[in-house]
C-alpha cells in the first residue's frame, strides 16, 4: 500500500509547497517591477507600493527656514557621544560640499578673539556702530528674490578647518567661548558662553544631548543672502560665507532656532511685537546687544555685496543712528 503521505512521501509535498511559494513571490516582483500592482491596488484598495526609483530618489527640495540648521547641527551630539564616556570619538567628518567646489575655505587662520563675546562686554563701542552706519552707505537697495533656496545644495555643510576632524563650527567655538577646551582631534568639547542673544552664561560639553545647546548662528542668514544676491554668485563663494567666521557668532541654541531667516522680507512688520524701532528685522532679546547686532548685519551685507529691500534699510539707519547718538531704546 502507499504511504501516508501519497507518492513521494512528505519531501515531495515540502518542495511542491515551496516551488509554489517560488512562483508567487516571482508573480509579486513581476506585478511590482511593471507597475500592474498599483492599478490592481487602485481597484482593491491595498496601496501603492513604492517603486526602487522612489526610494532612491533625493526628497523634494522644499524651502527652508534661513537658519534652519543641517541634520549635523541639530544633531551635533549624535556623532560625538563617545565624548560622554571619555572615549576618542570614531571620527566625526565635515558635510561635503556640492561637486565643484575645488576646495573647501580655511577658517581658522587670523580669527581674532571676540572679546565681546566672551565676556558679554556688549553696548559699550559706538565706533562699532558708526562703523555699521557708514557702511549702509555701500549697500544697494533691490527686492529680495525668493526661491529655489537649498541650503545643502547651494552651501553646504561646515568645512573642515585643517586640524584634526574639526570644522568651522569648532573654530567659531574656539572664539567665542571662555575657558574653550580641545580634545586631541582639535574639536571643542567644554567652555562658557556669554550669550549675546539672551545675556544669559551658557555652560558648553560636547556631547549626545548637550552639543546643541550652543549653536552657530549665521547673522545674515544663509536664506537673507539667498534673497539678496548670494544666488549669483558660485558655488566656491556660497560656501565661503557659509563659513566664514566674520557671518558667524555662537549664540543660544533656541534664540537660534526661533530667529529664522532674521527677515521679514515682505515688509508685514513681523518683528513689531518686539518694539525695537525695525518691526521688518529680527532682534535679540538681549537689548543691550540691539546695537551691535545691527552694525554686525549692516557690515556683513556691505562687505559682501548683499542687497537690503528698502524698508530694511530705512530701518537699519534709522536704528543705528539712533544708537550713535546715545538715544535707542530710549
Amino acid at each position: 500500500m502507499a504511504g501516508k503521505g501519497g507518492k513521494g512521501g512528505p519531501w515531495r509535498e515540502f518542495l511542491d509547497g515551496m516551488v509554489v511559494w517560488l512562483l508567487v513571490c516571482v508573480c509579486v516582483v513581476v506585478l511590482v517591477s511593471s507597475g500592474a500592482w498599483n492599478v490592481i491596488s487602485d481597484k482593491v484598495g491595498i496601496g501603492h507600493t513604492a517603486s526602487t526609483s522612489d526610494l532612491t530618489q533625493a526628497p523634494d527640495k522644499a524651502q527652508r527656514r534661513a537658519d534652519a540648521k543641517n541634520i549635523m547641527d541639530l544633531l551635533a551630539g549624535l556623532a560625538d557621544h563617545k565624548d560622554m564616556a571619555s572615549k576618542p570619538d570614531s571620527g566625526t567628518t565635515a558635510p561635503k560640499a556640492d561637486t565643484g567646489t575645488t576646495a573647501a575655505p580655511k577658517t581658522d587662520a587670523g580669527v581674532k578673539t571676540d572679546t565681546k563675546a566672551t565676556t558679554g562686554a556688549w553696548g559699550s563701542d559706538p565706533a562699532v556702530w558708526q562703523a555699521g552706519l557708514d557702511a549702509t552707505n555701500t549697500i544697494k537697495t533691490a527686492k529680495a528674490r525668493p526661491g529655489g533656496y537649498d541650503r545643502e545644495k547651494y552651501f553646504g555643510g561646515w568645512a573642515s578647518n585643517g586640524c584634526g576632524s574639526a570644522t568651522t563650527r569648532d573654530t567659531i567655538l574656539a572664539r567665542d567661548l571662555k575657558g574653550a577646551v580641545k580634545n586631541s582631534k582639535c574639536q571643542v568639547t567644554s567652555g562658557t558662553l556669554s550669550d549675546p542673544y539672551t545675556g544669559r552664561t551658557i555652560q558648553f560639553r560636547r556631547g549626545r544631548n548637550t552639543s546643541s545647546v550652543v549653536q552657530i548662528d549665521h547673522v545674515v542668514a544663509l536664506l537673507d543672502a539667498w534673497e539678496s544676491g548670494a544666488r549669483d554668485w558660485d558655488q566656491a563663494k556660497r560656501v565661503e560665507y557659509a563659513n566664514s567666521p566674520d557671518v558667524l557668532l555662537a549664540s543660544d541654541g533656541p534664540a537660534n532656532m526661533a530667529k529664522g531667516s532674521g527677515l521679514d522680507v515682505n515688509g508685514t512688520a513681523l518683528y513689531r511685537s518686539q518694539h525695537s524701532g525695525a518691526p521688518d528685522i529680527w532682534m535679540p532679546d538681549n537689548k543691550a546687544y540691539r546695537c551691535d547686532y545691527m552694525a554686525k548685519r549692516a557690515t556683513i551685507k556691505s562687505k559682501w555685496g548683499l542687497a537690503m529691500t528698502p524698508r530694511e534699510k530705512q530701518q537699519t539707519v534709522s536704528v543705528l543712528s539712533q544708537c550713535v547718538a546715545g538715544t535707542y531704546g530710549k
